[in-house]
């Protein structure tokens, strides 16, 4: 017997979230189990994981089964790495992609209709041309990134993401943009039509916001400090934030906690060359390595300073929408993608040019002299972006009426929330 699906591929936020992405899909997949009509089967395919691994994290993955219904389906698809890693490059994307267009065709669509695939990022990007071009037309792509962005130099991996993408739209899909800035970056970059592309921001619910202090400061940041933060990747751009910090112009630069962090419980090559040149530089600076969800407690601290975003590429930027939120302030940030969106110089926070360790020096010191007023101004107004154009939980639910009116009927209106 037929039943009306909604399936969703995740390649990160099902076994743990080492990303602002993974706890974005969560979140999404958390709407969509409390919105949609309780008759629709939900299908999960989330990227397999072995428990070995270092991005499985047990008590994550625990919530991501208890937060879907009873009910759904989950079916785990192997990516080629041995349930090791979520992303693994190119070949890792290929294999996983022919994997879930086989589960696909062999034991979802014949038992789904009407039906609506959700795709999250990167790695399911070759799933629509191996598909029925009757069954394209129900699908929804959502690029978290590119090649374009991150990996500019790889030929090989846009080609395959531009093939993706196009084969969706001409199938009659849609790809969908969680950021004013990816939809123009996929128009210019990827060719997309405009008209194929559908708004999905994404933001924040009420129980991300960080409000307490976190976990306990190093001793040298309790007197005051800056936070930088994000995953350890050179485009993020912590290497021109140590460039800068013996720039910056203010009689008291605070102590720098650098959270430039992966999974691994050792640090990987970028983070050891971090680590050098914070020693042998003598910088104000302690790095934190490992992935720790009680670092964004320190958003909320008294003695933070301000929240430094350096980065050099940027699809959306969710630390500055996660100060805003939690009333951090002043935010500085570079003007690269999705950032300039949300940080809006002199009145959500300071901005700099990207790679220019001098204009963020610059912009810190701006951040360090600001007065009390200033700052209290900043806090609200990034607190009321959050309020009105970040409200995750009405995107989604605006996206699913568009997508799957048929799934969600009237119950799309009656869920409410938006953060503080």
């Amino acid at each position: 017997m037929r039943k009306p699906t909604i399936v969703v591929a995740v390649h990160d936020g099902w076994y743990g979230a080492g990303t602002g992405a993974g706890r974005t899909n969560r979140t999404f997949l958390r709407l969509l189990s409390e919105v949609v009509a309780a008759h629709i089967r939900l299908v999960v395919l989330p990227v397999r994981l072995v428990p070995g691994s270092a991005e499985f994290d047990p008590a994550w993955h625990r919530e991501s089964l208890a937060l879907v219904r009873e009910t759904s389906i989950v079916r785990p698809i192997d990516n080629g790495t041995g349930g090791l890693t979520r992303f693994g490059g190119l070949a890792a994307f290929r294999r996983l992609s022919a994997n879930t267009a086989a589960a696909l065709c062999a034991d979802i669509l014949p038992a789904a209709e009407p039906l609506h695939i959700i795709l999250f990022d990167v790695p399911f990007f070759g799933v629509m041309p191996l598909l029925p071009c009757d069954v394209a037309g129900n699908a929804t792509v959502i690029p978290r990134s590119t090649a374009q962005l991150h990996d500019p130099t790889n030929t090989e991996r846009i080609a395959w993401e531009r093939l993706g993408l196009h084969a969706t739209v001409r199938r009659g899909g849609r790809i969908a943009a969680i950021s004013p800035y990816m939809r123009r970056h996929l128009c210019q970059a990827y060719g997309i039509p405009d008209r194929a592309i559908v708004d999905l921001p994404n933001g924040l619910v009420p129980d991300e916001i960080a409000t307490g202090p976190g976990r306990p400061l190093p001793e040298a940041a309790r007197g005051g400090f800056l936070l930088a933060m994000g995953r350890a990747h050179r485009y993020k751009g912590f290497d021109d934030l140590l460039d800068a910090l013996p720039l910056v112009k203010s009689a008291d630069t605070p102590h720098l906690l650098l959270a430039a962090v992966t999974e691994e419980a050792t640090p990987d090559a970028y983070q050891r060359r971090l680590a050098a040149r914070i020693r042998d530089e003598r910088a104000n600076a302690t790095l934190l390595p490992l992935f720790d969800a009680g670092i964004r407690g320190w958003l909320a601290h008294p003695a933070l300073r301000a929240v430094i975003v350096p980065s050099r590429a940027e699809p959306f930027g969710r630390v500055p929408a996660e100060a805003f939120a939690a009333g951090a302030a002043p935010v500085v940030a570079t003007t690269a993608g999705g950032l300039a969106d949300q940080v809006i110089d002199g009145y959500t926070g300071y901005t700099a040019q990207p790679a220019d360790p001098a204009s963020l020096a610059a912009a810190i010191g701006r951040a360090l002299r600001a007065d009390p007023a200033t700052i209290e101004a900043m806090r609200a107004a990034g607190r009321r972006f959050v309020r009105e154009r970040l409200d995750y939980a009405l995107t989604v639910r605006r996206f699913l009426d568009q997508a799957t009116p048929w799934a969600v009927g009237d119950r799309v209106s009656r869920l409410g929330g938006s953060p503080p």
